[in-house]
């Protein structure tokens, strides 16, 4: 079982600006990391803080895409990252979201902004496939 607790090495391995105040990181662990839709991890910057965020696609297993809003101290210090520094990422934390509730039930959320940001790896999930969610 992985130790939520320790933090795992990554490389921050592309940077994309959604607008001017909201980029996505595109981080690829140096270990396995595996979650589920709605879990979020803690990143870290080596010699400099912390920070808990929201990630995406679960179904995805080499890297992890977090999308982040500049609104303070430390999203500025990431904000002003470059390319292939070596990050820190703990977790998954978290429950998830109950996927074959959703799926048997059926689920509306509304949300915009930076609020739809926590939703993502929710929608990535149902779009890979409602099939696979029911076992």
């Amino acid at each position: 079982m992985n130790n939520i607790y320790r933090p795992i090495e990554a490389t921050l391995e592309d940077i994309i600006v959604e607008s001017p105040t909201i980029k996505t990181f595109v981080l690829r662990p140096k270990e396995d990391f595996e979650f589920k839709a709605g879990q979020f991890i803690e990143l870290s910057i080596p010699a400099s803080a912390r920070r808990l965020l929201p990630f995406s696609d679960p179904n995805i297993k080499d890297k992890i895409d977090v999308t982040i809003m500049n609104v303070g101290k430390i999203t500025s210090l990431l904000h002003n990252s470059q390319k292939n520094i070596s990050v820190g990422i703990r977790g998954p934390y978290g429950k998830g979201y109950p996927l074959d509730s959703f799926a048997r039930q059926g689920y509306f959320d509304c949300r915009g902004g930076v609020g739809l940001a926590p939703l993502r790896s929710l929608l990535l999930r149902f779009f890979a496939g409602i099939d696979s969610i029911i076992k």
